[in-house]
């Protein structure tokens, strides 16, 4: 808790730009249309429509039917559309790669050859038409060679994306300037596998209005899945997770620590506490700022590409790093859907012990039967173990895991 940004990964991001404030950018960015604006009304109405170089209507038209590109986009959307040559296009192109995979290999492993199998005879022949089409095409740069293995990799985890459309969280609107800008946030959590190292988790768009509670609201954590404890009125059984909980947060950005401000003592009161016990060479120089709901974006000063701390439920914790800030345009959705959600990692769930056949859906604690303990096991599974021995069954706990449904559905 030294720094407040990993020290292992920084290649993975940056370099910082300079500090920058969203609030000049803002008014620069307001000044600058303006500026564009008045250019255009001093220009007279007919010199606008009249400049040098501009081409007529039959020229226009002309360059227009010389450039289209109509005949491409059709062939593209037949093959698209149709079920039979979009899979012949995917498992060509998945074979090519892999035959470049294996002859820019130099282990020296020995491969386990397939079996040539002659499928032109069975070809469909609108399959075969493509494929014969494609052989055809005379521009020879198309067909990867043995240099493209340099730029090939298999897809990461982090490249799927659990969402089908951009997920828009529609808070209530606290715009009080019309002028806006677009800060888009990228969150990153650390390897299960390795702690050193970092995955990209989520992806989000905001408002220069919205404050860093925000951020925080919209990013989606197993965290906020925790089931309830058990009580005594619910013999033993845990109970089902509920939304964000109040566990505390706090969020280290450019020396400051924000706070939820929940209580008297919040997290950023917790952590300069805690920082305080460490040598003043490895104390990071921190001070105490606002609640995280009352610190806006417009009102911060950021580095873009520099990752920042985030720490919750105890020592759960992400780094979201700001890749770019942009104006807001008429194109964009409306002002009240945001802040969007644009991509989320999908969890990798663990699979059941027992059967490693489906994913485990409890972790079952103290049960001498398993060998280990936490066990993770599905449902299916523990109903055939049958419940535990009455001398033992004070000992055992099943807990339900999380479910992923908090955040992670658009």
């Amino acid at each position: 808790m030294a720094s407040t940004q990993p020290l292992a990964n920084e290649a993975l991001f940056g370099p910082p730009s300079q500090p920058l404030r969203i609030s000049d950018f803002i008014q620069e960015l307001s000044q600058t249309v303006s500026v564009c604006a008045h250019s255009a009304d001093s220009i007279p109405r007919k010199a606008q429509h009249t400049c040098a170089g501009q081409p007529d209507e039959p020229q226009r038209s002309s360059m227009t039917d010389e450039c289209s590109v109509q005949d491409l986009q059709k062939s593209l959307d037949d093959v698209i559309t149709d079920p039979r040559l979009m899979a012949h296009v995917m498992k060509t192109h998945e074979m090519f790669t892999q035959s470049i995979h294996d002859t820019a290999e130099l282990s020296g492993r020995k491969k386990r050859k397939r079996a040539a199998v002659d499928e032109l005879a069975h070809e469909h022949p609108e399959v075969l038409a493509l494929r014969r089409s494609l052989e055809a095409v005379r521009l020879k740069s198309w067909p990867l060679t043995l240099h493209s293995a340099l730029f090939i990799r298999p897809p990461k985890q982090s490249d799927h994306n659990t969402l089908h459309t951009t997920k828009c969280l529609s808070l209530p609107a606290t715009v009080s300037d019309p002028r806006e800008a677009l800060v888009f946030v990228t969150v990153y959590d650390r390897l299960t596998w390795g702690h050193k190292l970092l995955s990209r988790s989520s992806q989000h768009v905001l408002l220069s209005s919205h404050t860093l509670g925000d951020l925080f609201d919209v990013i989606p954590c197993p965290s906020n899945e925790i089931p309830e404890p058990p009580t005594a009125s619910s013999s033993g059984t845990w109970g089902e997770a509920s939304a964000r909980g109040s566990s505390g947060s706090v969020i280290c950005l450019e020396d400051v620590a924000y706070g939820d401000g929940q209580s008297e003592q919040d997290y950023s009161d917790r952590l300069l506490e805690t920082l305080r016990f460490l040598p003043e060479d490895k104390r990071a120089a921190l001070q105490k700022g606002p609640p995280m709901h009352d610190a806006a974006f417009r009102t911060l000063q950021i580095r873009l590409h520099r990752p920042y701390w985030l720490c919750h439920a105890g020592d759960c914790e992400h780094f979201f790093v700001i890749e770019h800030l942009r104006a807001y345009h008429p194109s964009d959705p409306p002002v009240p859907s945001f802040p969007l959600t644009t991509q989320i990692t999908p969890r990798l769930l663990e699979n059941c012990k027992a059967c490693n056949k489906v994913p485990a859906v409890y972790a079952v604690n103290g049960d001498i039967r398993l060998g280990e303990t936490p066990f993770v096991i599905c449902a299916p599974c523990w109903r055939w173990m049958g419940p535990p021995k009455p001398e033992h069954a004070d000992k055992v706990q099943v807990v339900p895991l999380p479910k992923h449904e908090f955040g992670w559905h658009g």
